[in-house]
């Protein structure tokens, strides 16, 4: 993973990560399986809802991995969750 990351970060433009960014989207990466989701009956029947992130499995991930929760990399990783549970969300 930090192989990809570094990769990404080395692209020209902004087809990559911008190195101020890349500690946020590794931490990211290892907790992106930390999400909470609700099952919603609806007309066309059960859908998944991702609500977002839970920060108790988020905490103990990025503390296994040895990364400190710090409150500027805790609001990169909202930012984050917000983005990507919109996409999660969107209806196909």
């Amino acid at each position: 993973m930090r192989e990809a990351l570094a990769a990404a970060c080395a692209l020209d433009g902004h087809d990559g990560v911008f190195s101020e960014n890349a500690a946020i989207v590794e931490a990211f990466l290892i907790v992106s399986s930390q999400w909470r989701v609700v099952a919603l009956q609806g007309r066309d029947g059960t859908r998944c809802h991702v609500v977002g992130l839970d920060y108790a499995g988020v905490r103990a991930g990025l503390e296994a991995a040895g990364i400190a929760l710090t409150p500027e990399l805790f609001f990169g990783l909202r930012i984050m969750e917000d983005e990507a549970r919109a996409v999660l969300n969107e209806e196909h």
